[in-house]
């Protein structure tokens, strides 16, 4: 009889030397889908051995507590890694599914989901056929989509424990956060599928990659945009009529800051500029004080040379609805040439400093997303705005030559524009000559 292990040698060795022949660019799906097919064999193999390691009691003897246990010390796989291949090797009901792995048609992971959701289903005569359509299912899609798919077979034919496993879910809810000691706040959370799914409704929009001011793909990763996305959300909630009152008035993130500091940091090659600080002791830079301050949900406590306060923000920084209607529709959701970002996330930016003596008027100010509301700041783009057109300069570093480029303008508003001159002027027809 040949042992195992010389089995697994033999193979080895066969594979080795497949690997070391030369072979053509085209061969190569070929080969890596044989390959997938080979480790699902050997899958359905280690399955049947399992099966047999839970009918000799290995576990017990081995001293744990039971073969899903035993079998993540042996693999040194995760729990639930272990507890799948289990499952699929121990379940009864899915012959179907065993067979399917055996010729390489669906992976262990399928494999894993038809066994969970079979061994689910209250009504044992259900068994075949629900396993069929899965095992079909399973040869056209991915582990996850059919998980989907047996969630919702497994909800239709027994609606208690659907709601069991929804309540489940609400009652293992959490979120964590911590402030790291160079000030970031790090943040953890496991969220129900109810709340997860609105989060995800909103953040996607709010995180999709934008182009840069030179038409070059956003330089972000994905992380990135995704921190954008939720910081975008952060100031929509802050900004929103409906958040809880504290004391009487909306929520309010306080900076404090010293004048003299705010009016040195507008040279950029200015030292010494002290950083201001949030009401728990954080610091900020005076640049990014500046920035913030340009929106509602930002309240600036400055200071004068003495340390008393000159002004609390006064809260007319801020543009009242009327002007924030006129800003959309004259530059739309984001000026910054080439920008495409979604509904509701503009920030009204001050082109002369507030700080610095700046007016909140239509003149004087300019609507940006908040990604390129950060460009604007942190590279120290001009923009000027003249006969109701924006147009934005970019830094010596960006465009030697600082050709201004024009903003972008409200579409709706450039539409109706356009309607407005296609629309054919009306004909005066002449008069007639009376009859003789």
């Amino acid at each position: 009889m040949t042992s195992f292990s010389g089995a697994v040698a033999a193979a080895r060795a066969a594979l080795a030397g497949a690997v070391a022949s030369p072979r053509r660019a085209g061969e190569l799906a070929g080969a890596i889908r044989e390959l997938e097919s080979l480790a699902r064999y050997v899958h359905s193999v280690q399955a049947e051995l399992i099966q047999e390691a839970e009918q000799h009691q290995i576990a017990r003897s081995a001293g744990a507590r039971n073969t899903g246990v035993w079998l993540q010390d042996v693999l040194k796989a995760d729990p639930g890694q272990a507890r799948g291949r289990v499952q699929v090797a121990t379940s009864t009901a899915v012959p179907v599914a065993r067979k399917a792995l055996a010729d390489g048609a669906i992976s262990v992971e399928h494999a894993q989901v038809i066994a969970s959701c079979v061994d689910k289903l209250p009504d044992a005569a259900e068994t075949s056929r629900v396993e069929a359509v899965l095992v079909e299912q399973a040869r056209t899609c991915r582990p996850r989509d059919l998980r989907q798919l047996a969630e919702g077979i497994n909800a239709a034919h027994d609606r208690s424990l659907a709601v069991r496993d929804e309540q489940a879910q609400h009652e293992s809810r959490e979120l964590h956060y911590v402030t790291s000691g160079d000030g970031m706040v790090v943040i953890k959370a496991r969220l129900d599928k109810e709340t997860g799914q609105k989060f995800l409704a909103a953040i996607r929009p709010l995180s999709k990659p934008l182009p840069s001011h030179d038409g070059t793909p956003d330089p972000r990763t994905p992380a990135q945009r995704h921190a954008d996305g939720l910081a975008t959300l952060v100031d929509l909630a802050l900004g929103s009529e409906n958040m809880p009152r504290v004391g009487g008035q909306r929520v309010q993130v306080q900076v404090t800051v010293g004048y003299d500091d705010l009016v040195r940091s507008l040279d950029p090659h200015a030292e010494g500029v002290a950083p201001g600080s949030f009401a728990d002791g954080t610091p900020i830079t005076a640049d990014a004080v500046r920035r913030m301050a340009c929106d509602a949900g930002i309240l600036p406590v400055v200071l004068g040379g003495d340390g008393v306060a000159l002004d609390y923000g006064r809260e007319e920084r801020t543009a009242p609805p009327q002007l924030r209607a006129a800003l959309f529709r004259r530059d739309g959701i984001c000026a910054f040439p080439g920008c495409e970002h979604p509904p509701g996330t503009s920030q009204a930016h001050h082109i002369v400093e507030w700080f610095h003596g700046g007016e909140t008027t239509l003149s004087n100010m300019v609507m940006l997303c908040a990604f390129h509301h950060r460009v604007v700041h942190n590279d120290r783009w001009t923009i000027t705005v003249d006969e109701g057109r924006t147009a934005f300069t970019p830094p010596h570093r960006v465009d030697p030559h600082r050709e201004p480029r024009p903003g972008s303008t409200s579409r709706p508003g450039t539409h109706r524009q356009l309607i407005r001159e296609l629309v054919p002027t009306p004909r005066t027809t002449a008069p007639r000559e009376p009859a003789a």
